[in-house]
């Protein structure tokens, strides 16, 4: 299967030669279409501004190598000189990181200076930021969010651009964690994210682009901003992230900076003096400070903010200030008041510039405080309905209003979402408990008549929610003898105020329902008893019960059957088949290469390509009489077929004719959104029934088959066979003895000489391991090593080797021609594992002779395979004093790119270059650049495989370092090679 360009490894490090002209002469081919070369017919000097040219003069004139940054043709290249023969130069620029003119950048670093200069942090900046933010980046709006750990919430602070409802979010801690370990994220296709489902407004307000960014936790104000795009927009560039995050951290800085008393502008109140206020509280805090502050900026005698009761003229004033300081809270009745506009629904806005207490005679409040003027505001719910009032009241009469009513039209979003939060908590108070469920739930009084009923229960109960409202919940009760009675709840309540059984029902209609109850004594705030009751209808256990285990048959994801149902299904199959003497098949499909979609495209693509993959196959077995399709594991499906025919030729030569078609199903490509991906599947085939076999037995040889089709190409199809089965039983068998043997210690090390190529002076050994297996033949390396690797087994035969290695070097005498290193051979298994460094560590204190001697030889694959962590170990690694070579250099990646950021000492040379070397000219080509390039790197050089003069010879022409191979010695145990080594001095 072929993956995504996406995964391709790209090579972005291109190479130049720089003769003493100056004039630059490419090596290598550009990857980068777009990006334009100097003039090579003219010195590079010339073609650079004043500041670059002296910096490479410099340079050159110094003779050193250096890393340096040129303007070339309007990029900015990161580049790397290193001198060469005869006053040359060689100029390697990595084109991934090819700079453009950044406008953004440029505007950063401006407001940067600014800021810097001004030194000023007060947060009536921040619809200037906004403001930039809008015009810089063509958003449509721009939010500021504030998190709160403790309950979960994303509560919008401010906003700017398209109309926005401040409600807050509750905060997904995946999307969370996200987008902190990123530093900001960018979507396309908003309402189609599962990180922002929480965000459910972005549908609504038409939102396709956005991109957040958080706030600098070190500020001590945990958040995040956000861009929304109405419209469709190019992708989110690191430039607009980087703008973006400097935005997020000014804001940060202004709205962690102290609050300080609102100042009186003379045009009036301005909104940006409340801005600390607005952005650094909430809840009873918000409201007392919005009082105390607003009073002090609108020049007011006294400020209130109230929430009024659903269905009762009258407001709870939650916050007071009056006469320099806060008041207790109370409550009054809006009759009579200015504040009863609120009900008449016709303005938000009421003002009376004077004379107010003349107006309302019957508010005492007006009268004994001597106020004169009255501005107020009517807060409303998401039905309109009045909920709060704030109001601003003076004892002199008011010259000009405006700009206090426009005031107050600005804050009333905030307060709105301050006064609904406040409500909810006060609501959840009463039946925090019921609300914890799902089932059917009410509220009563302390005499049991119903307040509230969820829609839940109304259907439970057949009436409908306002009918409920008001009626004793008796009323409901149908009498039975076997359910407990209303006095035993009530003495029950009254020592445990808890209470819970069955009781029945007596629903609109009639008919009687089995439920359970569980009775909750709640008090509100006023200290009120209510009763929460928590209703299930049990009378469908039964069919929930079957329900459950006929889901216990499907799977979940794609509906189809599963592997429990498939080997119920495969007993039965095969009886019948065995009473009617008919054959069938079973066939084991495996998706290829699976795994790796998971892991590079997300779990998300990788469901959504299986539920393609199940579709495909339902319409393909629904063409098959009598077939059944099951998801027996992740990726694994099985069909079933039988009366395939009563001949076991005519049985298989069908089965063939169902793999082959099973297996062009995948022809087409998968498309998944805007991603098309090719897909391949391996098929494992089990013909039944076969005599004797039990019925666990088929689907065991088709996952043998499946493997065999694997290892044979993926995509193809294999047929059990008993041949296979004793393969597989010879590796198991195999594993088992390998086991044995490195317990009985059959392992024997062998070892290679390694010899400088001009004078074959003895440089080091390769140790390599050999099986000797008592009373029997060697086993070859190719044989066992392969059965090791596919288990932990490899793990512990690399200890061995590694311990028995360095108890060697330890143990050699001083003073004799010995090898000055020794290579040993790591697999991936073992280099990847969680301990390796530690005990690599703990060997080189056992037997410190082998620090700067031991060599650990790893291929290109064990380091690709995760380059971020082999570099961290690698660098461990080379910590301890071991070196450290790439083995069978050129057959895997061979990627240039990462030998310059390894800490590599050395490169092996793969035989497969070296077996043609005098012959081929492409290969001695392909050799000479390695040995230059490893010059370049500061790297040693062994070639493997050397079996003949004249191969050895081809690798002295091109200064080859080092060579091992049958030519210099064969590999021989440790007797022999002191042996041969004592021969050599």
């Amino acid at each position: 299967m072929q993956l995504p360009a996406l995964n391709r490894v790209r090579h972005s490090l291109c190479f130049f030669r720089l003769d003493p002209q100056f004039r630059l002469h490419p090596l290598t081919p550009l990857p980068v279409a777009d990006i334009l070369l100097p003039d090579a017919t003219r010195s590079l000097l010339s073609q650079l501004d004043a500041a670059d040219r002296r910096q490479l003069e410099q340079l050159c004139a110094a003779g050193r190598s250096a890393s340096l940054g040129l303007t070339i043709e309007g990029h900015r290249w990161q580049c790397h000189l290193a001198p060469a023969e005869q006053g040359h130069w060689l100029l390697s620029a990595d084109m991934s990181r090819v700079q453009h003119d950044d406008r953004l950048g440029l505007m950063e670093w401006r407001l940067q200076q600014d800021w810097a200069r001004q030194d000023d942090t007060r947060p009536s900046q921040l619809p200037v930021l906004m403001d930039t933010l809008i015009h810089q980046l063509q958003a449509d709006r721009v939010i500021l969010w504030r998190h709160y750990e403790a309950e979960e919430l994303l509560r919008p602070l401010y906003s700017q651009g398209l109309p926005f409802t401040l409600s807050p979010v509750r905060a997904e801690r995946r999307y969370l964690r996200t987008l902190l370990q990123r530093g900001g994220l960018s979507y396309s296709h908003c309402a189609q994210q599962p990180l922002l489902g929480a965000f459910d407004y972005l549908a609504r307000d038409g939102i396709q682009h956005r991109l957040d960014v958080p706030l600098p936790p070190q500020q001590g104000l945990a958040g995040l901003l956000s861009l929304e795009y109405s419209h469709p927009r190019p992708p989110v560039k690191p430039a607009d992230m980087q703008f973006v995050s400097a935005i997020a951290g000014r804001l940060a800085t202004l709205l962690g900076a102290p609050a300080t008393p609102p100042a009186a502008s003379p045009a009036g109140p301005d909104i940006a003096a409340l801005m600390p206020l607005l952005c650094q509280h909430t809840g009873q805090d918000f409201f007392n400070q919005l009082m105390l502050q607003l009073a002090q900026l609108c020049g007011a005698d006294m400020a209130l903010v109230g929430l009024q009761q659903r269905r009762i003229d009258q407001v709870r004033v939650l916050s007071c200030y009056e006469d320099g300081r806060l008041q207790p809270p109370f409550s009054y009745h809006l009759a009579g008041t200015p504040c009863a506009f609120s009900h008449r629904g016709d303005s938000r806005l009421c003002v009376y510039p004077g004379q107010v207490a003349e107006l309302f005679p019957q508010d005492s409040l007006l009268r004994e405080k001597g106020l004169q003027a009255y501005v107020g505001l009517s807060l409303r719910d998401e039905t309109q309905r009045p909920m709060g009032i704030l109001a601003l009241l003076f004892r002199q009469p008011l010259a000009e209003s405006a700009a206090i009513q426009s005031l107050l039209e600005q804050l009333e979003p905030r307060v709105r979402a301050e006064l609904l939060r406040r409500r909810d908590q006060e609501a959840l108070m009463v039946a925090a408990a019921a609300f914890e469920t799902q089932e059917g739930l009410f509220i009563t009084d302390n005499r049991l008549h119903i307040q509230q009923v969820n829609q839940a229960f109304a259907s439970m109960s057949g009436y409908h929610s306002d009918d409920l409202t008001g009626k004793s919940a008796l009323s409901f009760r149908a009498e039975d003898p076997h359910t407990a009675d209303v006095d035993a709840i009530i003495q029950i309540m009254a020592q445990k105020h808890r209470w819970q059984g069955e009781q029945r029902l007596r629903r609109a209609d009639g008919q009687e329902l089995a439920v359970s109850i569980r009775i909750t004594e709640v008090r509100d705030g006023l200290g009120m008893v209510h009763y929460v009751c928590c209703v299930e209808d049990i009378s469908g256990q039964k069919a929930d019960k079957q329900r459950i285990e006929q889901m216990a048959y499907f799977d979940d994801l794609t509906g189809l059957h599963n592997r429990r149902f498939m080997v119920e299904h495969i007993q039965h199959t095969v009886a019948l088949a065995e009473h009617e003497s008919s054959r069938g098949a079973l066939l084991l499909l495996d998706l290829d290469d699976f795994k790796n979609i998971n892991d590079s495209l997300g779990y998300a693509t990788g469901d959504a390509l299986l539920t393609q993959v199940a579709e495909r196959l339902k319409a393909f077995a629904a063409q098959q009489e009598g077939s059944s399709l099951a998801r027996i594991a992740s990726d694994e499906f099985v069909l079933l077929c039988p009366n395939l025919g009563h001949g076991y030729s005519a049985a298989k030569t069908r089965a063939e004719q169902l793999a082959n078609a099973l297996r062009e199903l995948f022809l087409l490509p998968f498309q998944l959104d805007k991603l098309r991906l090719h897909l391949s599947a391996s098929l494992g085939v089990s013909l039944f029934p076969v005599a004797g076999l039990g019925q666990e037995e088929y689907m065991r040889q088709a996952d043998t088959a499946n493997h065999m089709a694997k290892r044979i190409a993926p995509g193809s199809h294999v047929f059990f066979s008993q041949e296979m089965a004793e393969e597989v039983q010879e590796r198991l068998r195999l594993s088992n003895a390998l086991q044995q043997a490195l317990k009985n210690e059959e392992l024997t090390l062998y070892f290679q000489p390694q010899l400088r190529v001009s004078d074959a002076q003895l440089l080091g050994v390769e140790v390599l391991l050999r099986w000797h297996p008592p009373g029997g033949s060697p086993i070859p390396p190719g044989h066992f090593i392969p059965v090791a690797e596919e288990t932990s087994l490899i793990c512990d035969i690399g200890d061995w080797v590694l311990q028995q290695s360095c108890r060697r070097i330890q143990q050699w005498p001083a003073g004799q021609a010995l090898p000055g290193r020794v290579s040993v051979n790591i697999s991936a298994r073992h280099f990847h594992s969680p301990d390796f460094v530690a005990r690599l560590s703990a060997l080189l204190q056992q037997y410190p002779a082998c620090r700067n001697r031991l060599t650990l030889e790893v291929t290109e694959g064990v380091i690709l395979e995760n380059l971020q962590e082999s570099r961290t170990r690698m660098s461990q690694i080379k910590a301890l004093g071991v070196y450290l070579s790439i083995d069978d250099f050129g057959t895997g990646y061979s990627s240039f790119a990462y030998l310059r950021e390894l800490p590599v000492d050395e490169l092996k040379l793969d035989r497969s270059f070296i077996q043609h070397i005098d012959t081929r000219p492409q290969d001695k080509a392909i050799i000479a650049c390695l040995l230059e390039l490893a010059v370049i790197l500061k790297l040693a050089v062994v070639a493997e495989g050397v079996e003949t003069e004249q191969q050895l010879a081809s690798l002295s022409e091109l200064n080859c370092l080092a060579y091992q191979g049958y030519l210099a010695a064969r590999p021989m145990p440790e007797p022999q090679l002191m042996a041969w080594l004592a021969q050599q001095g």
